[in-house]
């Protein structure tokens, strides 16, 4: 379990490294969750499919689609909220229509 840990607490933030501020496609998510499937598979000496996805949902290692969603929302909602964004927003409109 200290290695889900890890894979948790070092691996994940690294591989989504801001990827909130970008928009990946379907292709891009599923092979970052190949690298995690792949991890996991290898940590359990188990083989991939219904194993695999059984030990993500046990060791918290929910869908990376499900992550990028809920990081995206958080990332989105800040930056609404951001002065300097409200203070651009208007000029960046103009500008563009």
């Amino acid at each position: 379990m200290i290695t889900i840990e890890l894979l948790l607490s070092c691996c994940l933030p690294a591989l989504l490294y801001a990827i909130e501020s970008l928009a990946p496609q379907a292709s891009d998510i599923n092979k970052l969750n190949n690298c995690i499937n792949t991890a996991v598979a290898k940590i359990f000496c188990v083989s991939f499919g219904v194993n695999v996805d059984y030990i993500r949902q046990m060791t918290r290692l929910t869908s990376l689609r499900v992550l990028i969603s809920e990081r995206r929302s958080r990332f989105l909602s800040k930056l609404c909220q951001s002065s300097l964004f409200r203070m651009l927003m208007p000029l960046f409109y103009d500008r563009v229509f």
